[in-house]
C-alpha cells in the first residue's frame, strides 16, 4: 500500500505521499512523491470503484496512446492472404446494375446485415456479415505479384514497382519487415509461444519468384515467421523438427540446453556478432521446445469432428483451424497463405482465364466455408473481441471481363474484410465507384491498412527500426484509418 499523508493544514489543497513512482494525472506526467492537487487525487481513488486497482491505473497510464482506448484491443491477429489477387466484383463489392462485361456471370445475394450484399458464391460468410466490415476502397498503383504482395504485408512500396527492373525483384535483405516481424520487436513472448508464425508455405508467383516482404527482412532472421509447413498430400501440416520428437524428456532438454551454453562459452571469442545472434536462435527454439501450449496447438485431431468439418478438409480450411489454435497458444500473429494448388490457367487466385469456373467450382467454396467456419468459432470461444482477423490479397482485378473469360491484374481498388478487436461489425467502409473500377469515397493506402493493424496490436505509430545501415526508419508510414478502428 502507498501511505497517503495528508496535510496538517485543512486550506491547503495537495498532499505529499510516501513512495516513488510515476502516474499520469490530468494530462501530466509526475511523481506521486511530489504535490498536486485534491481532486486530482479524487478522480484517481475513483477508478476503485471502478474495480481498477492503482497499480491496474498506474499500467494504462504509463501505455502510449493510452487516450485512445483502440490502441492495443487486439491481443492476436490472424491475416489470411488470398495469393494472386480475388476479384473484388465478384466477392465483397459485386455490382449487378453493372453491364454484363462487368458484372460478370454471378448475382448479388443478401447477408445478415440490411443493405449489404455479396456475392452469390459466398452463403455462409454472408451469414456471418453481422461480424465483419467489408472495407470496399484499399488502394494502390501496383499490378506486379510480386511487388504489391510486397507492399500489401508490410505497408511499404516496393522500390523497384513499376520499374523496367520489376520483373527482377526477389526478397532480399534490406526488404521492410512484414508486419508480423514488426511485431516481434515490441511483443514479449508468451507460453513460449513464437510471436509471428506463417503457414502453409512461402507463397510464390507462378510458384517460381517469392513474393518479399513475408520475412523479417532488414531485422533478420531473429524476427523471421516460425514456419508451418502443409504435408506432401495438402491434407494437413507437417510438425515441425524444432518440437520435441516422442521420448524426448524435459531432462533430456536441459542437459542439451547446458551443453549448448559450455560450447557457447568455449566459442565465445571467434564471433562475438555471430554467436549473439546464435544465442537468441538458441533461445527461441529452447521456448519452443518447451512450449507445452504450442506443441498442443498441432493437435488438431483433438477437436470435435463437427467443428472439423465445419472447417472443411481443403488445406486453406485446415490452415484457418490451426491458426485459431496457435493464437490460443499465445502467438501474436499467424499469416495463412492460400496456397499454389491449382491448373497453369489460375494457380492461385490469378484468374486471367475461366475467371468464373475456378471461382464457383475451386477457390470460393473452400473459402467461404473456413472464413465463415472461423468466424463463429472466433465469436462462440469469446475471441472475437480482441482477436483482429484481416483476409486480403495482393490487389483486386479488372472489372472488364476480358476475351478468355478472366479477368486481369487491378491495383487501383480492392475489397478487403477485417474483423474483431473492435472494427465496427456488420458494416462497409468505403466505396467503389459504379464499375467497380476505382474509390468513389475513403481511399484506404496500404501504409494507412498496416498502421491500423498495428495500432490495433499496440505498436505504437512512431516506433522505429533500425536498418541494416543503422539508418532509423519509421516502422509504418501510414495513419489508423479513424472510422476503422
Amino acid at each position: 500500500m502507498v501511505d497517503l499523508v495528508w496535510p496538517q493544514r485543512h486550506d491547503r489543497a495537495r498532499f505529499r505521499c510516501k513512495g516513488c513512482f510515476m502516474s499520469t494525472v490530468e494530462g501530466s506526467r509526475q511523481r506521486l512523491c511530489g504535490l498536486f492537487d485534491r481532486r486530482a487525487f479524487l478522480r484517481l481513488g475513483a477508478f476503485g470503484g471502478l474495480g481498477l486497482s492503482l497499480p491496474q491505473y498506474l499500467e494504462g497510464a504509463d501505455k502510449p496512446n493510452n487516450a485512445d482506448s483502440s490502441f492495443g484491443r487486439a491481443r492476436r491477429c490472424i491475416l489470411l492472404f488470398l495469393a494472386g489477387g480475388p476479384s473484388q466484383l465478384d466477392t465483397w463489392d459485386p455490382k449487378p446494375l453493372a453491364p454484363l462485361r462487368i458484372r460478370g456471370e454471378f448475382s448479388p445475394i443478401a447477408t445478415s446485415v440490411p443493405g449489404i450484399e455479396f456475392s452469390e458464391l459466398f452463403p455462409q460468410i454472408a451469414r456471418q456479415a453481422d461480424k465483419l466490415c467489408v472495407v470496399r476502397s484499399v488502394t494502390h498503383g501496383d499490378t506486379t505479384h510480386t511487388s504489391a504482395g510486397y507492399t500489401m504485408l508490410t505497408g511499404v512500396p516496393h522500390p523497384l514497382a513499376n520499374t523496367p527492373n520489376a520483373a527482377l525483384i526477389r526478397p532480399n535483405a534490406n526488404d521492410h519487415p512484414h508486419v508480423g516481424s514488426i511485431l516481434t520487436k515490441v511483443r514479449t513472448r508468451r507460453t513460449g509461444a513464437p510471436v509471428f508464425a506463417a503457414l502453409p508455405e512461402v507463397t510464390k508467383d507462378a510458384a517460381v519468384n517469392e513474393i518479399p516482404g513475408q520475412n523479417g527482412g532488414f531485422l533478420g532472421n531473429v524476427a523471421a515467421p516460425f514456419r508451418i509447413e502443409g504435408n506432401a498430400a495438402r491434407t494437413g501440416f507437417q510438425r515441425p523438427e524444432i518440437l520435441p520428437s516422442e521420448g524426448v524428456t524435459g531432462e533430456r532438454m536441459e542437459d542439451r540446453r547446458l551443453l549448448r551454453d559450455a560450447l557457447g562459452r568455449r566459442l565465445a571469442g571467434a564471433d562475438s556478432g555471430k554467436l549473439g545472434q546464435m544465442d537468441v536462435w538458441y533461445e527461441q527454439a529452447f521456448d519452443l521446445l518447451h512450449s507445452a501450449a504450442l506443441c498442443r496447438a498441432f493437435e488438431v485431431d483433438q477437436e470435435p469432428p463437427a467443428l472439423r468439418q465445419a472447417y472443411g478438409s481443403h488445406l486453406f480450411g485446415q490452415g484457418c483451424l490451426l491458426a485459431r489454435r496457435l493464437v490460443e497458444a499465445g502467438v501474436g500473429l499467424v499469416t495463412v497463405y492460400w496456397h499454389y494448388e491449382g491448373p497453369d490457367d489460375s494457380p492461385v487466385w490469378d484468374t486471367h482465364q475461366n475467371n468464373f469456373r475456378h471461382l464457383r467450382t475451386r477457390l470460393a467454396p473452400p473459402t467461404d466455408r473456413a472464413l465463415a467456419a472461423l468466424l463463429n468459432d472466433l465469436a462462440t470461444r469469446g475471441l472475437l473481441h480482441d482477436t483482429l482477423l484481416v483476409c486480403l490479397g495482393e490487389f483486386g482485378r479488372t472489372p472488364l471481363v476480358n476475351a478468355f473469360a478472366g479477368r486481369d491484374h487491378w491495383a487501383a481498388v480492392q475489397s478487403i474484410l477485417l474483423a474483431g478487436a473492435g472494427i465496427p461489425a456488420g458494416s462497409v467502409y468505403g466505396a467503389s465507384d459504379r464499375d467497380g473500377g476505382q474509390p468513389a469515397k475513403n481511399p484506404v493506402a496500404p501504409a494507412d491498412l498496416t498502421a491500423t493493424i498495428l495500432h490495433l496490436l499496440g505498436v505504437r505509430g512512431d516506433l522505429e527500426l533500425v536498418d541494416l545501415t543503422g539508418r532509423p526508419l519509421r516502422a509504418c508510414t501510414g495513419a489508423p484509418v479513424a472510422g476503422l478502428i
